[in-house]
């Protein structure tokens, strides 16, 4: 149930906006054809702009080539570089040298006919300019537009030309900054280190320390390299000793495993062959043989020069010996030399030359750091750098980009729409009229008797059509049921304001009663712009006010329309400003009670209310008020005032007519009108067999008012 009645409410509130659009298509229409046009306008004015474009590969500063034994540079990711360079590109920083560079100064003062600041060509120039950055790449295009395609691929260029050097100048002027400072601290840590020095030297002389430097890290390498030297010297001596123990014959065995002299190796392969030899000969020819006796003597020969080289080699291993237990003595000596040294500065005595020789390591190691820093930044500043690399130059394209006729035109057409229905709706919130049939019953807690179409005609002159005389037949019915059984013999007509269709009301409505057979009268009591006598052709030389006056009786004044069965008393010729108090005299009480017992239907066509205050009397002493209000023309405000005028002056409304009612547009009218032009309507082809078909009318058989009455 509640989803049902959501549904429904939904569906009310968008036939509220359905009706609105409908009944301020005017204002859309007019709204949404000015901006439609001044779009077209605007851009058909407008000057052709092209654009061209750079393409450049954009990265983090680093050197091309990595320096000599430096870690390689694993650059952090920086989610904002790029858009950061976007800012950079179109800063003043980069653009004033390309105005300056390519004169866009003048080039554009000659354009618009007046000589340009730096600061306006630079708005112009970054209003022309945009950068963006490809997706997951380190690519930047920067776009740049101008009325002349040459020109804009030069601008193009011309800012990924500045914008390269710029970044390498900006991080050549950092390094030049630091190397200025590291130059400076260098200068610095040279007068400190000077001053140590200076300071050592002093307290060596004032303290006689001796001339040698020591300190816990000399002496822990002399012990090291004593250490050292006394397992080499224990080993020379172990191998000395054991090659002393051996035979001639094991000695000359074991000496080719312990050198690789190649003349120890070439005689003892040589006496190896020789002795093979001797054998040999001894067996074929006996030792006394002279080939014998010569073999022997070959072997003593190379047994004699082999002897003599193990001899030599032995004294090399004997002086080897002595050299490295020399070492051994000196490295003693030093060490214990630096040891006593050591233990002379410890003393207090010399405790002031050894903080000054501390502070002179210390400033020793800084001012080495600082000139490494000084000499690697000097190297760095020869390597090349490419942290900006053109990937695509700008190209000029002959074909325009703006205006956009056909996307300007679309911009148009939904911003029109919009802001017609905008509009729409702007004036539809502050029209406080009477706009629907339930607004009539909300703020006036009156019911509607009937809903006049507009272009309604006069049903006396045979201008009105069907569903019009159809309306005014159920304005008749609905008053007719309202008085009851007794009905209402004598109505007031009035409207809040002037203007509202309340005299034309007047004269159809007698023309449905006159059809029924009543005998109508019509009282034209407006006074200062009487219009009834209009409608019917009769004169307004003689009228009411006559009557009013005392000039004229009731039977004088009444008028024959040429209409059967109505009758009219018409203003008078004296009517006026002076006479409109006259309707609240005696005499307009004895006028209404005297026609009112002579017609079957008096109609009081009545000035408006608040126009005239006397018009509200009228209405109390005529009995009944119908209230006529015209749609959509003055606020709702001016007939709830007119509705308590009347009730205050005693009056009773009996209900609205709601007149000039756009039905076409209306939806909450349509129906309520258009119905009976439905049942005129002839059924469609194919209607249910009950249904018999109804024949239209003829010419000759339409209602003719005039004729009936």
């Amino acid at each position: 149930m509640d989803t049902n009645q959501t549904s429904s409410e939904s569906r009310l509130r968008f036939l509220d906006y359905w009706r609105v659009i409908k009944t301020r298509k005017a204002i859309l229409f007019v709204v949404f054809l000015l901006v439609v046009l001044t779009t077209f306008t605007y851009t058909y004015f407008q000057p052709n702009f092209y654009r061209s474009s750079v393409r450049m590969k954009v990265e983090p500063e680093r050197p091309t080539v990595e320096l000599s034994g430096q870690q390689p540079i694993l650059t952090p990711y920086d989610p904002y570089f790029l858009q950061t360079q976007n800012q950079i590109i179109r800063s003043q920083k980069v653009l004033h040298p390309v105005i300056e560079k390519m004169k866009l100064q003048e080039h554009w003062g000659q354009q618009f006919g007046a000589q340009l600041s730096l600061e306006t060509a630079f708005q112009i120039l970054k209003n022309r300019v945009r950068v963006m950055a490809v997706p997951n790449t380190s690519l930047i295009e920067v776009f740049v537009m101008d009325e002349k395609p040459s020109k804009a691929a030069d601008i193009a260029n011309e800012i990924a030309r500045i914008f390269e050097s710029e970044r390498l100048e900006v991080k050549r002027d950092q390094t030049m900054r630091g190397v200025r400072t590291l130059e400076d601290e260098i200068k610095l840590q040279y007068a400190k280190l000077k001053k140590a020095q200076d300071q050592v030297e002093r307290l060596r002389k004032e303290l006689n320390v001796p001339n040698v430097k020591v300190d816990d890290l000399r002496i822990t390498q002399l012990e090291q390299q004593l250490t050292s030297a006394r397992i080499e010297a224990g080993g020379k001596a172990t191998r000395m000793d054991e090659l002393k123990k051996l035979t001639p014959l094991q000695l000359r065995n074991t000496i080719a495993t312990i050198i690789s002299d190649p003349n120890v190796q070439r005689l003892l392969q040589e006496l190896t062959d020789a002795e093979l030899q001797l054998e040999v000969l001894k067996e074929d020819y006996g030792p006394d043989h002279p080939r014998a006796r010569t073999a022997i003597a070959s072997r003593d020969k190379l047994q004699e020069q082999l002897d003599g080289r193990l001899e030599g080699v032995m004294r090399s291993f004997e002086v080897d010996y002595k050299i490295a237990q020399q070492h051994v003595d000196d490295l003693q000596k030093q060490l214990d030399g630096a040891k006593s040294v050591s233990l002379t500065l410890e003393s207090d005595a010399f405790r002031p030359f050894r903080n000054a020789q501390r502070e002179e390591d210390m400033e020793i190691r800084l001012y080495e750091q600082l000139k490494s820093r000084f000499q690697q930044v000097m190297v760095e500043l020869q390597v090349p750098r490419s942290p900006v690399e053109v990937i695509d130059f700008a190209v000029a394209d002959p074909r325009p980009v703006e205006p956009n006729l056909w996307r300007n035109m679309a911009i148009g057409v939904i911003f029109g729409l919009l802001f017609g229905m905008g509009m729409a709706f702007f004036i539809e919130f502050f029209d406080t009229s009477i706009k629907k049939m339930e607004d009539v019953e909300r703020f006036l807690g009156l019911p509607v008797l009937g809903v006049i179409a507009q272009q309604a005609g006069l049903l006396i002159r045979d201008e009105a059509s069907p569903s019009h005389i159809e309306a005014y037949r159920m304005l008749r019915t609905n008053i007719e049921f309202a008085g009851g059984e007794r009905g209402h013999k004598s109505l007031a007509i009035l409207s809040g304001g002037a203007g509202e269709g309340k005299s034309f009301t007047v004269a159809n409505l007698a023309a449905v009663f006159a059809q029924q057979g009543n005998r109508v009268l019509i009282v034209d009591c407006d006074m200062r712009r009487p219009g009834v006598h209009k409608y019917f052709g009769v004169s307004n030389e003689i009228g009411l006010a006559e009557y009013l006056s005392g000039a004229r009786s009731v039977e004088e004044v009444i008028q024959l329309t040429g209409v059967q069965s109505i009758f009219i008393i018409t203003s008078g010729g004296g009517a006026g400003k002076a006479m409109l108090p006259m309707l609240t005299s005696q005499r307009m009480r004895q006028l209404i009670k005297e026609v009112g017992e002579k017609y079957d239907v008096v109609l009081y066509d009545t000035p408006p209310v608040l126009g005239v205050s006397d018009a509200a009397v009228v209405a109390s002493e005529v009995g009944t008020a119908i209230l006529v209000i015209q749609h959509r023309r003055f606020p709702r405000l001016m007939a709830q005032q007119s509705r308590r005028a009347i009730e205050n002056a005693g009056g009773r409304l009996l209900g609205v007519v709601v007149n000039n009612v756009n039905v076409s547009q209306d939806e909450t009218y349509y129906y309520y009108h258009h119905h009976y032009d439905d049942y005129l309507r002839a059924p469609q082809q194919g209607a249910a067999v009950n249904e018999a078909p109804v024949k239209p009318k003829s010419d000759s058989e339409k209602i003719d008012l005039s004729n009936k009455y």
